[in-house]
This record gives structure tokens, C-alpha cells and sequence, in this order.
């Protein structure tokens, strides 16, 4: 994200190999619950997988966006929607949040709504805004982001493949010889009812595919 008038750091903060991480990750999930054969005991296991990652992602996600928007703000370090491996409108929409406290959106002359951007303004007034908006200064940012990024990557890949194997398992179980109903499926799994329902109509709609 360049802009004018500010002067960007030549501090380079390495990328992960993001593409290798996920597939690694997504494989591990793959083969474990493919060996699972029974319906009821691979739902288990997927949310469990699933309740494992969201809680890794509540717990490093936020302190990832934090040292991103130090970085950017206070440092003015480029190239970071690569370090931490998201398109371009991921990483707008944490700077973005970061500055304005939410996901500020305008209406643009055509009647839409798009993210409000951070202030395009030369290096020293950013940082004198970012201050002003309550932008945190993270120390050693660029030390502990690949970390950061590299845990919410992985947990992000592992809980996708375990949802696709977690629609699957569900549809089998209302199928026969199981017959279940989405109460029953939904207690075993330790999930709501509505979240099984939403899964059995993906398995369907990917199925008549």
C-alpha cells in the first residue's frame, strides 16, 4: 500500500511459505479423519478440530492485526499483507479497523459501500493520526508477527478442511442406516442445531454438483 510523502522502512520481515503451510496443515486434518470410517465418530473429531483452531485463532488474531498495524502506522513497513499471507482487502480491512476502531465503510457515487480507507498523508503526520486514533505501538512487532501469522494461518487451513469432512459426516448421519435427526447430530457433536442444518444443505448443494 504505497502512498506519497512517506519515507517506508527498508526493515523486511521474512514471508512464510503460506501455500506449503496450508497444504501441509490441511493434509494432516485430511488424513486423520480419513481413517475414521464411522460418520458419528468423524463429526466428533471435526468439531473438535474446529473448536481447537477457533480457539488458537480468538487467541493470536487480534495481537496479529495489532503488530500489523504498529508496523504499518509507526514504521511505515511495506509488503506486510504478503508476511502474513492475505489478499489485499484483508489487509486494508485490519488497518482499517485498527485506525477507525471497526470497519468503517462509505457510500461511493454509484450508491455502494466500501471500506473507508486509513488517511493517505505523508509519514509524519500517519503516525501523528495513527496516535490520535489510539493505535497501539507494539513492541518488537516485527519479531512476533511471522509467529502470530503462521499460528492463525495453520489453525484457519486445519479448521477448513475439518468443516468440509464436518458437512460430510452430518449428511451421513441423516442418511440411512443412521437416520438421525439434526437435534441428535448436533448434541453428539457438541454444536448447534442451526450450524448442522446450514452444513446438511452445503453436503447437499456441493453433492448435486
Amino acid at each position: 500500500m504505497p502512498k506519497a510523502g512517506i519515507t517506508y522502512s527498508t526493515k523486511k520481515i521474512d514471508a512464510t511459505d503460506y501455500k506449503a503451510l496450508r497444504e501441509r496443515e490441511e493434509g494432516a486434518v485430511k488424513e486423520e479423519l480419513g481413517r475414521i470410517a464411522r460418520p458419528d465418530d468423524r463429526i466428533e473429531r471435526a468439531a473438535e478440530i474446529i473448536r481447537q483452531a477457533d480457539a488458537e485463532i480468538a487467541l493470536h488474531l487480534e495481537d496479529r492485526d495489532k503488530a500489523v498495524a504498529s508496523l504499518w502506522f509507526f514504521e511505515h513497513v511495506k509488503g506486510l499483507a504478503r508476511t502474513i499471507g492475505v489478499t489485499a482487502t484483508a489487509y486494508r480491512e485490519i488497518l482499517s479497523k485498527a485506525y477507525y476502531g471497526g470497519f468503517e465503510r462509505r457510500r461511493t457515487a454509484s450508491g455502494h459501500f466500501e471500506l473507508r480507507p486509513v488517511p493517505d498523508v505523508p509519514g509524519g503526520e500517519l503516525v501523528k493520526l495513527a496516535e490520535e486514533a489510539g493505535v497501539p505501538r507494539v513492541e518488537n512487532a516485527s519479531e512476533d508477527l511471522p509467529r502470530l501469522a503462521r499460528v492463525v494461518a495453520a489453525a484457519r487451513a486445519r479448521r477448513g478442511a475439518a468443516v468440509v469432512f464436518m458437512r460430510e459426516a452430518a449428511l451421513a448421519l441423516m442418511e440411512e442406516p443412521y437416520g438421525w435427526d439434526a437435534e441428535k447430530i448436533a448434541e453428539h457433536a457438541g454444536v448447534g442445531k442451526k450450524l448442522i442444518y446450514q452444513q446438511t444443505r452445503t453436503a447437499r448443494l456441493t453433492r448435486e454438483r
